[in-house]
């Protein structure tokens, strides 16, 4: 079976032919580069799944259960297939735009962290009788996490764009992007989704722990973190809200990318926390 260097090579080749096809002016060498680019992420896309096919096969196969989640390595993939999944819809409904540019370094970014942490890095301790709240705990905060990235990939989109139609860029080296309101009404779902997500996280974490431990240590610095991180999404979608009313989508924009810079600093926080791996499976 493949290896996650095989499809982060082959993400990383997206990557580059994206850039040349911002880069290339001539319409119909932009063409061919778009089915190359097209056919290279389905090969890398194909190749993440069967990565993912694989661990949970070899968990059911070997340890008598789902193996989905259980490490930082595993959620690293799962998060960066969802966003590429997210990012081959988007393709097929928008193949002339260049969102890969935006999306593609997030995906890379997660596929190398999970290069990066040792295939035994676990999130959290789990016993035959917490591990469905694990997994329903974890599979809440990999939706939220994704969403953030999503929102943030829309911001950054909506900046770029903003300033292209502000400034009239040569048409040589202009992004081809969605709409702004597309990007607006994109970034604020994503706010909102996140804080479902997010905030349902926190509640299976505290269940889990209950379910564990008997009590819920409500001073755990998980807990702490990924709650003031559902603090937060809320107020941002509120504001997005409002700001939305008085048509300012720059605020949108802004949010998301403000939103998505917390969460990198929370799992961040988390993870280099002393017994740091436990803490954000256990929130």
């Amino acid at each position: 079976m493949p290896n996650a260097t095989c499809f982060l090579i082959a993400y990383l080749l997206v990557l580059v032919i994206e850039s040349l096809r911002f880069a290339i002016s001539g319409e119909s060498l932009r063409q061919w580069l778009t089915r190359v680019s097209l056919g290279m992420f389905l090969l890398a896309f194909l190749t993440h799944t069967l990565y993912l096919a694989d661990l949970v096969i070899q968990g059911i196969w070997y340890e008598q259960g789902f193996r989905y989640l259980k490490t930082w390595g595993d959620w690293s993939i799962a998060a960066a297939w969802v966003l590429a999944l997210a990012y081959c819809v988007m393709l097929y409904r928008r193949s002339d735009k260049q969102i890969g540019l935006f999306l593609l370094p997030l995906i890379l970014l997660l596929v190398a962290l999970a290069v990066v942490f040792p295939s035994d890095s676990p999130i959290g301790k789990s016993t035959s009788t917490v591990s469905f709240w694990r997994m329903v705990h974890s599979m809440a905060m990999l939706i939220g996490t994704i969403l953030v990235a999503l929102g943030f990939a829309s911001g950054v989109m909506y900046f770029v764009h903003a300033r292209k139609l502000k400034r009239r860029l040569d048409r040589r080296w202009s992004f081809r992007l969605p709409s702004l309101e597309y990007l607006q009404e994109l970034g604020q779902s994503c706010t909102l989704g996140s804080a479902a997500a997010i905030g349902f996280g926190v509640v299976s974490g505290a269940i889990m722990n209950f379910t564990r431990d008997g009590f819920v240590a409500w001073t755990d610095r998980g807990i702490l973190l990924t709650t003031a991180l559902f603090v937060w999404l809320c107020i941002a979608a509120l504001a997005q809200r409002i700001s939305t009313n008085r048509g300012k989508g720059e605020w949108t924009a802004a949010l998301n990318i403000l939103s998505f810079a917390i969460v990198v600093a929370t799992l961040a926080a988390v993870v280099t926390a002393p017994h740091g791996v436990s803490n954000w499976g256990d929130a």
